[in-house]
């Protein structure tokens, strides 16, 4: 879609929401150009930053030190939730009385 298009249709969504009134077309088209531009300007500035980002590199290790990699299941283990019956009868359980 060509620039004027762009603006055209900008401008018609103004004079819509606007209650199409009569008379104030110069106004909607100023205005629909400010924004086609305003968000032309935004979207070069996230073209323009987008290849310059790069993933993250791990901290490369000090000369001379070994370091050890962990296996992927080397995670802890969360322990399983109880379910809400095991929970109740852990709870019903009377203390043992130390005498």
């Amino acid at each position: 879609m060509s620039r004027e298009q762009t603006i055209r249709d900008v401008a018609y969504a103004i004079w819509e929401a606007e209650g199409k009134p009569q008379g104030r077309d110069a106004q909607h088209w100023r205005m629909a150009e400010e924004r086609v531009v305003a968000s032309a300007d935004k979207n070069a500035g996230v073209k323009a930053k987008a290849p310059t980002q790069r993933a993250a590199k791990p901290a490369a290790p000090a000369k001379g030190k070994v370091v050890a990699e962990k296996p992927a299941s080397a995670a802890p283990a969360k322990a399983a939730p109880k379910s809400p019956a095991k929970a109740a009868a852990a709870k019903a359980k009377p203390a043992a009385s130390k005498r």
